[in-house]
């Protein structure tokens, strides 16, 4: 009869790993804990087969490959095709370490190999050997597999403790085959064995964690430095366009004293385009909120530049009740991405407006984008930018910006138009 208690933590073992691998060559869409909860349940589906067809080896297999692509795409945000090839070379992997544990240990210690099967101690020695050496050998490959990407790199000092690990389940292998121990004896040591393994897991799983967590704050980080600067910069924009506009203003009233006094026609015609120039140099944005102003002027400018017609209608809401940090974080991250999305479109438009809604004030920002960014059942618009690991942080900053003022924030996307919405809701 199979025994049951090896079988669970064989597959107990293999959601772990499981887990560890695609959470470095992909990105999960759980947290830690519910991941590995799902990874159990469908694994578990492993321990039945296993239990119903008396251990055998191609139905373990085929079963191990099936479930491990089926874990992978419920959990994790990784492409069908990929996801199959990854199962079926892990399932080979798993093969050939249980192979090389089996044959390796069976030599040392010069056993049968068919004596594992009638002691349940020496078998949990097998499977803990077997499976320590599969996990090693997937988190050298998904290391292989990310080498390219900036991902976290484990430091070399982090395999001592495996390797230390190791050696001591060949010790514990060593001692249960050699000497005649009580059952009490046999348990402590096993029970060691399994908890020297869950820790070596459980060590990678909580680098891995904390390294994607230290990733984001440094992104959030570099999010808050940005916004800062643009504060910054605005503060500088405005006193230099102020400075400007005092100018033109001045040269606009010599030009209009050097008219009057003109008589040539020819004079004339040159001293009426000159101040149709010099009109450009006026504020475009008088909200009498000094952070609106600079942020519409800004856009307004960088839309003219890259082709993109721009519109704004903000006469019932300055957005006065909001701080300017807070201002900033908001439109600077939505209009970036409007324009962004805009420069790639046929039509190159954005629109920004915003009103009082239920004592909300609602900003809405659009812009032409010619394909659904919402496609696939997204929640978040697809990132056209190079850089893919920053997508997501500009909208998280608005996210939790918002959470200050009981906000929210919502995404729609009209087909025929080819128009995408964002629209904010923002409490006082």
């Amino acid at each position: 009869m199979l025994n049951i208690v090896p079988s669970i933590l064989v597959y107990f073992l293999e959601t772990l790993i499981s887990y560890v691998f695609f959470s470095r060559v992909s990105k999960s869409k759980y947290n830690l804990w519910k991941s590995i909860l799902i990874g159990s349940a469908i694994f578990f589906i492993g321990v039945i087969a296993n239990i119903l067809f008396q251990n055998s080896i191609f139905i373990n297999t085929s079963t191990f490959s099936a479930i491990s692509f089926l874990f992978s795409i419920i959990c994790f945000d990784i492409k069908i095709k990929k996801a199959l090839f990854y199962s079926v070379l892990s399932s080979a992997f798993m093969c050939a370490t249980e192979l090389i544990a089996l044959f390796s240990i069976s030599a040392l210690f010069n056993i049968e190999l068919t004596s594992y099967n009638d002691n349940t101690y020496i078998l949990l020695a097998d499977v803990l050997t077997s499976k320590f050496l599969y996990f090693i050998t997937l988190l050298i490959l998904s290391g292989i597999i990310n080498k390219n990407q900036k991902t976290s790199k484990i430091p070399l000092s982090f395999y001592l403790f495996p390797t230390a690990v190791l050696s001591s389940l060949t010790m514990f292998w060593y001692i249960l085959t050699t000497y005649q121990l009580s059952k009490n004896t046999m348990i402590v040591i096993t029970c060691v064995s399994v908890f020297l393994f869950l820790s070596t897991i459980l060590l990678f799983i909580s680098y891995h964690y904390n390294a994607e967590k230290e990733q984001e704050l440094l992104l959030l980080r570099q999010e808050s430095e940005k916004l800062n600067t643009d504060l910054k910069y605005f503060d500088i924009l405005e006193n230099q366009n102020n400075n400007l506009r005092a100018y033109a203003h001045d040269t606009k009233n010599h030009l209009s004293a050097i008219r009057n006094l003109n008589t040539n026609s020819e004079i004339e015609m040159h001293l009426l385009k000159m101040s149709e120039s010099l009109a450009q140099y006026s504020k475009v944005c008088h909200s009498g909120n000094h952070t609106l102003d600079v942020i519409v002027d800004k856009y307004v400018t960088e839309c003219n530049i890259n082709g993109v017609n721009f519109e704004f209608d903000i006469k019932n809401n300055n957005l006065s009740t909001i701080e300017p940090y807070d201002t900033v974080t908001i439109l600077g991250n939505l209009l970036d991405n409007a324009l962004e999305a805009a420069k790639t479109s046929a039509q190159k438009t954005v629109s920004f407006e915003t009103d009082y809604r239920n004592n909300f004030s609602v900003i809405i920002v659009s812009n032409s984008c010619d394909k659904n960014p919402l496609s696939d059942g997204r929640t978040l618009p697809l990132t056209t930018k190079i850089n893919k690991q920053l997508h997501g942080f500009g909208l998280k900053s608005v996210k939790n910006t918002l959470k200050k003022y009981n906000g929210d924030i919502s995404f729609d996307y009209d087909n025929r138009e080819k128009v995408f919405v964002v629209t904010v809701m923002i409490g006082k």
